[in-house]
């Protein structure tokens, strides 16, 4: 299976309530590594599952790593990943003025 497969079927596993193993499926995208889409949305998911479980430094690694791209993100898709680029600069805020992290 491709990355691409493993983000459908991690959100195919959180419509189920099953958060945990479409956590595993989007490790395993990253992993995979042959769309950078979908690594893209993986890290976004992750990122946000951590923030979620205030679990920040996993958070904000996950974060950055969508951040640290984000023009070239823009610049390659235009707006096909505005919301994942939009919920990072949110997440990575608010981790900011609350002192979440360091």
């Amino acid at each position: 299976m491709n990355a691409e497969l493993y983000v459908k079927k991690a959100s195919l596993q959180i419509s189920k309530g099953e958060i945990e193993k479409a956590v595993g499926s989007m490790i395993k995208a990253i992993e995979i590594g042959d769309d950078l889409i979908s690594i893209t949305q993986a890290y976004c998911f992750l990122g946000e599952y951590y923030f979620i479980n205030q679990d920040y430094i996993l958070s904000k690694e996950h974060l950055e790593w969508i951040s640290e791209r984000q023009e070239e993100l823009e610049i390659k898709y235009d707006d096909l990943l505005n919301d994942e680029i939009d919920k990072v600069n949110v997440l990575l805020n608010i981790m900011e003025i609350f002192s979440l992290i360091e």
